[in-house]
C-alpha cells in the first residue's frame, strides 16, 4: 500500500528489465513517470505499434520551435517500458515533473542572466596568477575524481575501486542476474549521497533542481488525494530520496508549493520525433547519453546469449567488408572472452571482454575492424519511426507525402542518389531536396556525376539528421507546404540580401528549386540592387551562378530567357567599369579583382554567346596594353587572351620580353608571370616564346635577387599538377636557347672556383631532384 519508489536510469537494459519485474509484482494501480507533464496528451501513441523506439518526444514553444526539448526513449529506456506497461494494462498514467511551459521561460530568463554576468566579467582586470586556478604549494585544482555534483554514481565506482564509472554501473546493474533488492540498494545509496552533498558547505544546487521536485511532489500528492492505493513512481535514481513519503513534511510541503507559485507561462506543443543511437550515444552531447546504445539494446533483446550473439553479429558485419572473420575465429573469441570475465570474476561477459576478444581472435590484432564494429553494432545508425496519425505542422505533414510519393526513405546512413533530370520522378525528387536545402534544411549534398553523358545527370548523398525536424517546425512560419514555405522563405531573405553575389546564389537556388514566384521576385530586387552598386568585382562575381542556370536550365524547364536581361546589363557594366577598376590598385586588390576577371572568363565560355565575347576580347587587349594596369591583372588578360588564340607566338615572345625586361622591377614582372601562369599548364607547355623569355629574364637575374624572387616563381608554378610540372622539366631541360646553342652551351657566368669534393656529393641528389642523369 502507499507510495512505491523505483529510482531508475534514464537508458539501462538491466534496470528496465528489473523494473518491469518489480511492476508486475506490485501490480500497482496508478503510474507516475519522470516526465514532462505537457506531452501527456501524446502518450497513447505508444500503445500501438507504429511508434518505434527510438524516439522523442518534443517539447517546443509555439512561437519559438528552436528553444524545444527532446526527451529521447529506447526500448530497453524503463521510462519507456513503464509506459508501455501501464498503456497495455489501461492504468492512470501520469508524467512528473516541472511543467515545460514554466521551465522553459525559467531557462530563458537565467540564460540571460549569465550572457550578462559573462560581459561583465570581460571588463574585469584579470585574476592573480599566483593564486588563480592553484592551491598553495602549487597544486592544481583540476582533478579527475568526480563530485557530488557532476557525477554522484562515479562516487560510488571510485569507492568499489573502479575507474570505469560506466563499466561500475553496468556490472552492477544492466548485467545483474538477480534484481532483488536492486531499488531498495539504488534508494539507499542516493539517500547517503544527497545527505552528503546537502552537508557541503556553499553547495549551489542545481537548475531548477528543487522546483523539477517540488512539481514531482505535487503530482504524488494529487494521486493519493485521488484515492490511489498502490502508486508505482518511477524517477531519476537522484530524485529518489526527495520524493520519500519520510521526507514529505507538512513544513516541506509548504515550502515547495512557494516555489510552484507565480511562475512564469508560455504555450507550447508537443509532439513524437523519430530519433537515433548516435543522438543517445554520448559523444553526440546528450546529457543523460550511454556509451554504447547499440550493445544495450542487445543485451535487452538476448539477455541469455548475448556474448555468443554479439561476436557472431560482429563478424557477419566484418565479413561484409570483404574481411577475414572465421568461424574457427569466432569460437575463440567467444571463449576468450568468457576466460576473461571469469578470471575478473565478472558474473557475465561485459562488452569490454568482448571488445578485448575480439581484438585478439576476430581482428588479429588490428584495430581498424573493431572500429567498424563500434561504430556500427556498438551505436549503430537504427531511426525510430513514428504513426501517421502523430500530431504534425502542415510542412511536416506535406514532406513526409513527398517522401513516400518520391519513395525517398529517411535514413541517418549515407545514401548516394543519382537522379536522371529527363525524367520527371527524378526532376521531382531534385527539386524537393533543392527546395530543402533553401529552407536550411540539408538533407542531401549535391555533387559531381562523373562518368555521365551531359548535364541530366545530378548526384545527391542523404543524411537524414534528427534536428532536422526541428527545422521543419521552425519553417513551418513561412508555410504549409514545402513549396510555399521555401518561397516565402526565399523571397523574405531576397529582400534582406544587399550584395550581389549573394543575390544571384539565391536566384540560382530558387531556380534550381522551381520556384518562379521567387524567381521572379529575386530578379526585382537584383535588378534594384545593381542599379545602385558601383562595385564592379561585386557585379562580377554575380556572373557565374546566372550563366550556370541560363546554359543548364534547359533540362529542369525552368523560364532561363528571363535572365538574360540582367546578364546583358551585368556585363555591360563591368566592361565599363573594369579597366579604372585595376589601375593604381595594391597586390592585395589585384589578387581579388583577377578572380572576378575569372568569373567572368568563365561565365562567358558557359553562354558562347559572341555577342558579349567580342567586346570581352577587345577589353582584355586593352588591360594588356596599359601600362597603368597592375602588372597580375595584365598578365591574367594575356593568359586569357592566349586561351582565347587572340595571341600567336610572335604575339606573345614580344609581350614576354617587354614584361620580363631588366628595365622592368623584378617583383613586376614576378607578378606578370603569376597572372600569365594562372589556370592549366597545358596550354602553356608548348608556348617556347613564353619559356625562352622567361629562361632568359631568370639567368640574367643576380644571385641576391634570384634568392629574393625564387619562392614568388615558385608560387607560381605550385598550382599545376604533378604530371604537368614534370612536362614542364622535361621542356626545361630541352629548352634551346635564341641565340641557338643549347642552354648547357651557355658559357658559364664568373664567379668563384668551383669545389669538386663538395659539387659531388650534392650533384647525384640534385640530379634525382630534377629527373636528369647523373
Amino acid at each position: 500500500m502507499g507510495i512505491h519508489l523505483f529510482g531508475i536510469r534514464h537508458h539501462g537494459p538491466g534496470c528496465a528489465r528489473s523494473l518491469l519485474a518489480a511492476l508486475e509484482a506490485l501490480a500497482p494501480d496508478a503510474l507516475l513517470v519522470e516526465g514532462p507533464p505537457d506531452g501527456e496528451a501524446i502518450l497513447p501513441f505508444a500503445a500501438g505499434d507504429e511508434l518505434v523506439p527510438p524516439v522523442a518526444m518534443l517539447i517546443y514553444p509555439a512561437e519559438e520551435p528552436q528553444r524545444g526539448v527532446f526527451y529521447p526513449f529506447a526500448v530497453f529506456s524503463p521510462e519507456w517500458q513503464a509506459i508501455r506497461f501501464a498503456l497495455a494494462r489501461r492504468l492512470p498514467l501520469r508524467f512528473m515533473d516541472l511543467a515545460l511551459k514554466h521551465r522553459l521561460p525559467l531557462e530563458k530568463v537565467r540564460t540571460e542572466v549569465l550572457v550578462k554576468a559573462a560581459e561583465a566579467k570581460q571588463d574585469e582586470p584579470p585574476p592573480n596568477e599566483a593564486t588563480s586556478g592553484q592551491r598553495q604549494g602549487g597544486e592544481s585544482e583540476t582533478s579527475t575524481t568526480p563530485t557530488l555534483d557532476d557525477d554522484p554514481l562515479g562516487l560510488l565506482a571510485v569507492a568499489a575501486g573502479y575507474s570505469d564509472h560506466e563499466l561500475w554501473w553496468e556490472h552492477q546493474i544492466e548485467q545483474r542476474i538477480d534484481p532483488t533488492g536492486l531499488f531498495e540498494g539504488i534508494a539507499e545509496a542516493m539517500t547517503v549521497l544527497r545527505a552528503s552533498q546537502e552537508s557541503l558547505p556553499g553547495r549551489v544546487p542545481r537548475p531548477f533542481e528543487a522546483e523539477r521536485e517540488a512539481a514531482m511532489r505535487q503530482t504524488i500528492r494529487s494521486a493519493k488525494r485521488e484515492g490511489f492505493q498502490r502508486i508505482a513512481v518511477v524517477c531519476g535514481a537522484w530524485h529518489g530520496p526527495a520524493l520519500s513519503e519520510r521526507q514529505d513534511t507538512a513544513e516541506r510541503q509548504l515550502a515547495k508549493a512557494e516555489l510552484l507559485k507565480n511562475l512564469p507561462k508560455e504555450k507550447v506543443e508537443a509532439t513524437w520525433t523519430p530519433w537515433t543511437y548516435s543522438r543517445l550515444s554520448y559523444h553526440s552531447g546528450y546529457g543523460a547519453g550511454v556509451r554504447s546504445p547499440g550493445w544495450y539494446e542487445h543485451l535487452w533483446n538476448e539477455p541469455r546469449s548475448a556474448p555468443l550473439r554479439w561476436i557472431a553479429t560482429a563478424a557477419r558485419l566484418i565479413r561484409d567488408e570483404d574481411l577475414d572473420a572465421s568461424s574457427a575465429s569466432v569460437i575463440d573469441a567467444v571463449r576468450l572472452s568468457e576466460a576473461l570475465a571469469a578470471m575478473r570474476e565478472l558474473p557475465l561477459v561485459g562488452l569490454a571482454e568482448l571488445n578485448e576478444a575480439m581484438l585478439a581472435a576476430l581482428c588479429g590484432g588490428n584495430p581498424t575492424p573493431l572500429a567498424l564494429v563500434r561504430d556500427k553494432l556498438e551505436i549503430g545508425s537504427r531511426l525510430g519511426q513514428i504513426p501517421a496519425d502523430a500530431p504534425m505542422v502542415p510542412l511536416a505533414r506535406d514532406l513526409e507525402a513527398q517522401q513516400k510519393s518520391l519513395r525517398l526513405k529517411t535514413t541517418t546512413e549515407i545514401k548516394t542518389l543519382d537522379l536522371d533530370l529527363r525524367n520527371q520522378n527524378d526532376r521531382a525528387c531534385s527539386r524537393l531536396l533543392h527546395r530543402l536545402a533553401l529552407l536550411d534544411i540539408p538533407w542531401g549534398e549535391v555533387g559531381e556525376a562523373r562518368g555521365k553523358a551531359g548535364t541530366f545527370h545530378e548526384l545527391w548523398k542523404l543524411q537524414w539528421q534528427v534536428e532536422f525536424v526541428v527545422r521543419v517546425i521552425e519553417r513551418s512560419v513561412w508555410g504549409g507546404t514545402v513549396e510555399r514555405a521555401a518561397t516565402t522563405f526565399a523571397s523574405d531573405l531576397a529582400d534582406r540580401i544587399d550584395e550581389l553575389p549573394k543575390l544571384t546564389e539565391l536566384l540560382t537556388s530558387a531556380m534550381l528549386a522551381d520556384l518562379p514566384a521567387a524567381v521572379e521576385r529575386i530578379l526585382r530586387r537584383l535588378q534594384t540592387v545593381a542599379a545602385v552598386s558601383a562595385d564592379v568585382r561585386h557585379l562580377a562575381d554575380a556572373l557565374p551562378p546566372l550563366a550556370r542556370v541560363a546554359r543548364y536550365s534547359d533540362v529542369r524547364k525552368t523560364e532561363a530567357e528571363q535572365l538574360q536581361p540582367v546578364i546583358t546589363g551585368f556585363f555591360e557594366r563591368i566592361v565599363v567599369g573594369l579597366p579604372l577598376a585595376c589601375r593604381s590598385i595594391d597586390e592585395d586588390a589585384a589578387a581579388t579583382i583577377a578572380e572576378s576577371i575569372d568569373h567572368v572568363g568563365q561565365s562567358l565560355n558557359l553562354l558562347q554567346q559572341d555577342e558579349l565575347v567580342a567586346p570581352w576580347r577587345e577589353l582584355l587587349a586593352a588591360l594588356l596594353a596599359d601600362d597603368a594596369v597592375h602588372p597580375l591583372v595584365r598578365g591574367l588578360a594575356c593568359r586569357q587572351l592566349l586561351e582565347a588564340g587572340d595571341l600567336d607566338d610572335a604575339q606573345l615572345h614580344r609581350r614576354a620580353r617587354l614584361e620580363l625586361s631588366p628595365a622592368v622591377q623584378p617583383h613586376n614582372a614576378t607578378l606578370w608571370l603569376q597572372g600569365v601562369l594562372r589556370g592549366s599548364g597545358l596550354l602553356l607547355i608548348h608556348r617556347e616564346a613564353l619559356w625562352l623569355a622567361l629562361d632568359r629574364w631568370l639567368t640574367e637575374l643576380g644571385d641576391e635577387l634570384f634568392a629574393e624572387m625564387l619562392p614568388l616563381v615558385r608560387r607560381a608554378f605550385a598550382d599545376f599538377s604533378s604530371p604537368e610540372r614534370r612536362t614542364m622539366g622535361e621542356k626545361v631541360k630541352h629548352l634551346k636557347p635564341s641565340d641557338g646553342g643549347p642552354t648547357g652551351s651557355r658559357p658559364a657566368a664568373e664567379g668563384p672556383p668551383i669545389d669538386a669534393e663538395r659539387a659531388a656529393r650534392v650533384l647525384p641528389v640534385l640530379a634525382r631532384i630534377l629527373g636528369v642523369e647523373s
